[in-house]
């Protein structure tokens, strides 16, 4: 994932979406600790506001747990979307399909983007 191809993303999402491809690519492990809210946004160089905020929705998505006085870690039982958020999720994934191809994006190359993104 291309971090300059997120640019219309507030700087919170983008680091959520970090985080997530890290744990889908299998980088970052169940169980792995992150680094401090401080250390996150002086490597990211970002507020640390702005990496509360996205810790705090890791944790909302349960893609992290916080340990009060342990810290941050990925979370090794994945919660499982309720039928709403897969319901949602899936109506923004066909959103996105209705205005890729509005835009010319054909069936194939769709396929092409979905198969490499699971490649790595």
């Amino acid at each position: 994932m291309d971090p300059a191809e997120l640019g219309h993303l507030a700087y919170y999402e983008r680091l959520v979406l970090k985080v997530k491809d890290q744990v889908v690519r299998g980088i970052l492990q169940p169980g792995d600790k992150l680094p401090s809210v401080r250390e996150t946004a002086q490597a990211e160089k970002l507020n640390p506001n702005t990496v509360a905020k996205a810790y705090k929705q890791l944790e909302v998505d349960g893609v992290i747990e916080v340990q009060p006085g342990r810290g941050s870690f990925i979370s090794v039982n994945q919660r499982e979307l309720s039928a709403t958020e897969l319901r949602e999720l899936k109506n923004r994934f066909d959103a996105l399909v209705v205005t890729a191809t509005a835009q010319g994006i054909d069936e194939a190359t769709l396929s092409q983007w979905l198969a490499a993104h699971f490649k790595g």
